[in-house]
């Protein structure tokens, strides 16, 4: 079926250029009979005016007839002429039947002419001399004859051409679609293909077919990017999710050989499962927060940010074992109020999970046209090579530490999400042992002024 459509396509193009090759033969062959038929009746016409005269002239002869005669003879005794004086004939050539009006059709618009049912084509000319009239009729018959040749002549040269136009021009057409059909079968091939590594080959020209080639390459590049992102999510969140669950029936049967003869095993079972049923609900709820920012569409309302924050803050001040600072300036924004919510607190989850000593501090201001979230603490800091990597799904820098305090590798990669859904950008400045920065920026609401 692929196959029937390329020939379909390489058909209509073939089809459209010998159309238009046609009607340009059309149009030549117009011209061209137009221009030799006209130029073939003024040379009958010019022919026609030195006659005429040379007739007046016979008008004075004594003997009409013969003067009339000597001036057609030899070349043009095929004419039809008829000198009329006072009512009565004084010379004629041409039978009597051939000058019948009653067998004559003047062609339309050109009253000069007229259609003999017999004899074909006449150009018809009257001149008036002193008492009389000339009637003349010149018959055309050579001259549709030379027509009519170079009719068939362009007609069977017109065939010829269309014939070998239509060859050239599919071999023609079919070399320039060539590389659109080359796309088109490598396109097909990846068909039910597994290998989200294919390509295809982007040729040199046309233009818009090596433009067409590069965006098709660059969407499988994402589609691939994609698709690697979420099996990494799925593997991961397999593992995230496996874990707890190992760790639940390892305390169950721990319950079931000693629980009821030891409290203290029982009791600290009792806490385990309930720490690791927390922290399964806390990765759930993150895998269903990005879920749910995948497929729902951000709404921008205008909103008070510094409210929010302050609101954060005042949460947080209560359960913090290092002290916060707060610095706010008042500031609206266009965004999501629970979505921009959620990035402050998971900012302010993550300098707390962290900061064992020191403080925490929070700074939101607006600097021209953007406005800057900034919360940095006094913790553990992170390693320079892993900050690339650290907005990943399930990225931890210290993966039994991250345990230790229930970090799941997923909030900072949903902070990234909102925040870019918000058209804005999320940084981070960190050194080791000294502390860590993280900066949200957001475009500003611009004043009416």
């Amino acid at each position: 079926m692929r196959r029937r459509q390329s020939q379909s396509l390489l058909k209509q193009f073939t089809a459209w250029y010998v159309w238009q090759f046609i009607i340009a033969l059309i149009i030549i062959g117009l011209v061209v009979l137009g221009s030799i038929g006209y130029f073939l009746l003024e040379a009958t016409r010019d022919e026609v005016e030195v006659i005429e005269e040379q007739l007046v002239n016979a008008t004075d002869e004594s003997d009409v007839q013969k003067a009339l005669e000597e001036v057609l003879y030899p070349d043009n005794t095929d004419y039809d002429v008829e000198i009329r004086q006072g009512g009565r004939i004084l010379a004629q050539v041409g039978e009597e039947e051939e000058l019948d009006s009653n067998d004559e059709l003047i062609v339309p618009m050109f009253d000069q002419y007229i259609w003999n049912k017999e004899e074909g084509l006449f150009y018809k000319q009257e001149t008036p001399f002193s008492s009389g009239v000339i009637h003349m009729k010149v018959p055309l018959e050579d001259e549709l004859e030379f027509l009519q040749l170079i009719f068939t002549v362009l007609l069977v040269t017109g065939l010829v051409s269309i014939l070998l136009g239509s060859i050239l021009i599919y071999q023609f057409t079919k070399k320039r679609l060539r590389p659109l059909l080359k796309i088109t079968s490598e396109v097909g091939r990846m068909k039910g293909s597994s290998d989200l590594q294919k390509r295809i080959a982007e040729p040199d020209n046309p233009k818009e077919l090596k433009e067409l080639a590069s965006t098709f390459n660059q969407l499988l590049q994402q589609v691939e990017e994609q698709f690697e992102r979420e099996k990494r999510f799925v593997s991961n969140a397999s593992h995230e999710l496996r874990t707890p669950l190992t760790a639940f029936r390892g305390h169950l049967n721990l319950i079931k050989r000693w629980g009821k003869d030891d409290p203290a095993v029982l009791e600290s079972s009792l806490q385990a499962l309930d720490d690791e049923s927390s922290r399964m609900k806390h990765i759930l709820e993150q895998m269903l927060t990005i879920a749910r920012n995948e497929h729902q569409k951000t709404t921008l309302e205008k909103m008070d940010l510094t409210e929010v924050v302050d609101h954060v803050v005042s949460q947080f001040e209560s359960r913090l074992h290092v002290p916060i600072t707060a610095k706010l300036e008042q500031i609206k924004v266009s965004g999501d109020r629970e979505q921009l919510r959620q990035v402050v607190v998971i900012l302010l989850e993550n300098a707390q999970r962290y900061t064992m000593e020191g403080s925490i501090t929070v700074d939101l201001k607006e600097i021209e046209d953007k406005v800057t979230l900034s919360i940095s603490d006094t913790g553990i800091g992170i390693p320079r090579n892993e900050l690339p990597k650290i907005f990943s799904r399930f990225y931890r820098v210290d993966k039994n530490r991250s345990r230790e305090t229930g970090g799941t590798g997923l909030g900072l990669s949903i902070a990234k999400e909102i925040v870019e859904n918000h058209h804005g950008t999320i940084e981070v400045a960190s050194e080791e042992g000294i502390g860590s920065t993280f900066t949200v920026s957001l475009p500003a609401i611009l004043s009416e002024s």
